[in-house]
């Protein structure tokens, strides 16, 4: 027999009708907290996997299709190998941009041309001179000047832009010198490797400088006006292409038809696996990089496309010095101190 009375017999329903009032949201709460943990969890984790893929297959699609240029473009000139990247990248950028509905309208402001400017200044300046730098230095040194970007970049920012440099910016800045000053003065394995040449070198740097200060110029561009990443490289990439075919129009108009009668002597599906590697597949891998990952960390490992060429060049039986390998690690360094701010 139970002994409790009918008073407690009365208050028992109501105590668990309580803990059942009060426990259940207390559940439901842990039970939200924990899903929104394991989403939070799930995209950083897809963040540190997809950032840095997107960066290292980035490079890899920059390294391959430096080394198809070099080959496939060997019967066009700098100039006649910008072109046809342009008109062959060009509209596959506006049919994503079609697709996506992510096209974009040109409203006429001063950030507007600055894209613009800088599309003429990093795409038919700067490419031109990467491709004249490709024929007469070869792929591998090409890449590794391509290190000097950031330290202009930095420079022209400081200069033009009035943003300090820090003393650790300079020193980072040096090491990135470094690095290249071992490279340049590497005479080892001449026999197997294209010299380098005081031309080469001198378009490669150029090319250098353009892609910085046309990179400077979209980044100031893009402050003043919503605009996406892959829209900011449709424009940027028309323009530069547009300015180059009016300039061989102006000046060497026959260059244009020649372009027609080299391309019969050109391996087109090779040259248009760079193009689609280098200027479309690599551009979006870019900007997706450079949406899930610090800047600072996008931009070093977008900067180990020539360490790509290592074992690419050891397959080809034209491995690189161990000095012009040194030096290449002494710039990555230094770049990742440049952007570790």
């Amino acid at each position: 027999m139970s002994s409790f009375n009918s008073g407690d017999t009365y208050h028992v329903p109501l105590v668990i009708q309580r803990n059942v009032n009060y426990t259940a949201p207390c559940l439901l709460a842990q039970r939200s907290y924990w899903r929104e943990f394991q989403l939070r969890l799930s995209s950083a984790v897809m963040e540190w996997i997809i950032g840095p893929l997107a960066a290292l297959f980035a490079a890899l699609f920059w390294a391959l299709a430096t080394l198809l240029y070099s080959q496939a473009g060997s019967y066009l000139s700098a100039s006649q190998l910008n072109l046809v990247k342009g008109f062959v990248a060009v509209p596959l950028l506006f049919i994503v941009g079609l697709l996506s509905g992510q096209l974009v309208t040109f409203d006429g402001s001063t950030a507007a041309w600055l894209l613009l400017a800088s599309g003429v200044i990093g795409i038919t300046l700067g490419d031109t001179l990467y491709f004249t730098a490709l024929r007469r230095i070869g792929p591998w040194h090409t890449m590794l000047f391509e290190y000097l970007a950031p330290p202009f970049a930095a420079a022209i920012a400081w200069l033009g832009l009035r943003e300090a440099m820090s003393w650790s910016e300079v020193g980072a800045a040096l090491v990135v010198l470094v690095g290249i000053l071992i490279i340049v003065t590497d005479r080892g394995g001449a026999s197997v490797r294209q010299p380098l040449t005081k031309a080469g070198m001198a378009a490669a740097t150029g090319a250098a400088f353009c892609q910085a200060l046309g990179l400077v110029m979209a980044f100031e561009a893009l402050a003043s006006f919503s605009i996406n990443p892959l829209q900011a490289a449709f424009v940027r990439l028309a323009a530069g292409t547009f300015a180059l075919t009016i300039a061989l129009l102006l000046l060497k108009p026959t260059m244009i038809i020649q372009t027609r009668a080299a391309l019969r002597h050109t391996s087109l599906p090779w040259l248009l696996i760079a193009i689609v590697m280098g200027t479309f597949l690599a551009i979006w891998l870019q900007q997706t990089a450079i949406a899930y990952l610090h800047p600072g960390l996008a931009q070093t490992l977008l900067a180990t496309a020539p360490l790509w060429l290592i074992p690419i060049q050891w397959w080809r039986g034209e491995p690189p010095t161990g000095r012009s390998i040194s030096g290449a690690l002494i710039a990555v360094i230094g770049i990742a101190l440049l952007f570790s701010r």
